[in-house]
């Protein structure tokens, strides 16, 4: 084979490799996110339940 189909190709699956693996790391930081703002989403609730408790005992 030429030399420089060979260097072309490397090059075309290195491009390839790097546009996968950035996809991945895309898709895994927005399921960190995602999976972060459930738990927020969690303690959000439940302080809101707690300060409503107080409220009604007249604690606040």
């Amino acid at each position: 084979m030429d030399a420089t189909l060979i260097i072309a190709l490397a090059l075309a699956v290195a491009v390839v490799l790097i546009v996968l693996v950035l996809v991945a790391v895309i898709v895994y930081q927005r399921w960190r996110i995602s999976d972060n703002n459930a738990h927020l989403e969690k303690f959000i609730n439940e302080n809101e339940q707690l300060r409503q408790k107080m409220q009604r005992k007249g604690i606040v």
